[in-house]
């Protein structure tokens, strides 16, 4: 990952880990980060509104943690 998490912008794709079902294999994901990040002050999280690959442009974002970013690919190479 060439980012830090206070470095990615709205337009980046991030690669991150959806969940760890049990007996399962970890379940990443991609998709592109529709807006600004948030930040928690009480527990230094950052949240990244996101779309995933295979959602609707009319979806909600999904809302990732920051150390769960696996892979960021930059808006502007």
């Amino acid at each position: 990952m060439s980012k830090t998490a206070d470095q990615i912008v709205v337009g980046d794709r991030i690669t991150y880990l959806a969940g760890t079902p049990v007996g399962m294999e970890k379940l990443f994901r991609s998709g592109e980060v529709v807006a600004y990040p948030i930040s928690d002050p009480y527990t230094s999280v950052l949240w990244f509104p996101t779309r995933p690959d295979d959602a609707e442009d009319d979806t909600e974002p999904v809302w990732v943690r920051h150390d769960k970013v696996v892979d960021v690919v930059s808006a502007v190479e």
